[in-house]
């Protein structure tokens, strides 16, 4: 092992040792710095966003300065979507920069909400969740898939089944399967620039946060019923919804954890989007929400990996639920919420990350971070358990006010 590999390799166990320390409530050297950045590697660093969702690679400049820029404790991967392989499938449930939306090459993508699984459908996704998502959900979010609503594959009888392969032989299937093929190409692409991306940021001396899995709830919310109407469904069909959700959790925490271990992540990344104060009351989180959200944590913690859980939005009515969780096992980042209650509450049983205002870091003065900053420390930072962090994952920030705030964090946050 070469000098230069020696010290990346001491500063990625000594950055590693912080985070954990944190997480099992220790008191560390000093409180982590661990921003939560995406597009910021690109709009900091003067890449067009359009660019980077098309080969992630083209980030590579900017994430080599912002490691440069601001030495990070745990470093945030690229949390974007890759054009090409929506694109090749004509996905309609996603806009992204660039001409095919007419977006400017610096916005990023957005997810539209829809509709994929209707009322009366409830009961054929219970019998065959894999079938409805090839034969109805695909064509519906995809319109070069669209050939694939003739599909039927759950034929058991020999005979049956091989007539049912007759449906290949025509022309729309067979184009809707070589734009599937090719969108896997593209996939498999893009996995390899992730994978190089990884490399580079280990080899720095930088650990990174894993994967991405969501809750159940959020799996129905926003891949099936849409956001609306699955809050309605609370209220309008609550045995089908909570049908539903379990079996979506059925599927996702072996899945969730195979991922994880594949990767050989060190945590793995869950946003919250739907459990927020003003989606559901607290007994409704408790019941269609927390179970399943409770399940992927326990699941990635018995299998050894950190739960790393965003939750977005205002939290402030369901702090004593999510701390049903494992003393020192979890990691729970928050956008907007009373961070002395959650000190005393999540904090007494999971680390937790402090939400400097995003909007702060790219239009505040630079005294004001600083203030917000100590203020933050002051409140959070005794005892252990707390990692700096900002409200919101960055697309844009001020340089001045980043450096502020990492050398407030490094200077005030010392045990």
């Amino acid at each position: 092992m070469s000098e230069a590999s020696a010290d990346n390799q001491a500063k990625y166990d000594a950055k590693l040792q912080r985070i954990r320390q944190a997480t099992a409530l220790q008191e560390a050297d000093r409180v982590p710095f661990a921003p939560k950045v995406s597009g910021f590697y690109a709009n900091g660093y003067g890449i067009d966003m359009y660019e980077m969702m098309k080969d992630l690679r083209t980030a590579e400049p900017g994430i080599r300065q912002y490691l440069a820029d601001y030495d990070p404790d745990l470093v945030w991967p690229v949390v974007t979507y890759p054009i090409d392989p929506v694109e090749t499938l004509g996905a309609v449930n996603i806009i992204t920069p660039g001409p095919t939306h007419g977006l400017p090459l610096k916005s990023s993508f957005q997810f539209l909400d829809g509709t994929y699984l209707e009322d009366e459908e409830f009961n054929e996704f219970l019998l065959d969740p894999t079938h409805f998502m090839l034969t109805k959900v695909m064509p519906r979010k995809n319109k070069h898939l669209g050939a694939f609503t003739k599909l039927y594959l759950r034929e058991i009888y020999d005979q049956a089944a091989i007539m049912e392969l007759s449906v290949f032989s025509q022309d729309d299937v067979r184009k809707a399967l070589y734009a599937l093929v090719r969108a896997g190409e593209y996939a498999q692409a893009s996995k390899e620039q992730s994978g190089y991306m990884a490399q580079l940021i280990k080899a720095a001396g930088y650990p990174m946060r894993g994967g991405t899995t969501l809750a159940p709830f959020d799996i129905y919310a926003d891949s099936l019923r849409g956001l609306i109407r699955a809050i309605q469904d609370i209220y309008e069909r609550p045995a089908q919804t909570l049908a539903v959700v379990e079996r979506i959790a059925d599927l996702s925490v072996d899945r969730a954890v195979a991922a994880a271990r594949a990767r050989g992540d060190i945590c793995t990344f869950i946003p919250l989007h739907s459990g927020v104060d003003e989606f559901m009351s607290r007994e409704n989180y408790r019941k269609f929400y927390w179970p399943g959200l409770q399940r992927i944590i326990n699941g990635l913690i018995d299998a050894g990996i950190t739960p790393f859980v965003f939750c977005e939005g205002k939290y402030n009515t369901r702090l004593d639920i999510i701390s049903e969780v494992p003393k020192g096992k979890v990691i729970y980042l928050f956008e907007e919420v009373d961070i002395r209650r959650v000190k005393q509450t999540v904090g007494q049983v999971a680390c937790f990350c402090g939400n400097i205002p995003a909007a702060l870091l790219e239009f505040g003065r630079k005294e004001r971070v600083i203030e917000e900053t100590k203020k933050m420390l002051d409140i959070c930072a005794p005892g252990g358990g707390f990692i700096m962090d900002c409200s919101i994952i960055m697309d844009n920030a001020n340089h001045e006010n980043m450096q502020a705030w990492r050398q407030t964090t490094l200077e005030y946050g010392v045990y």
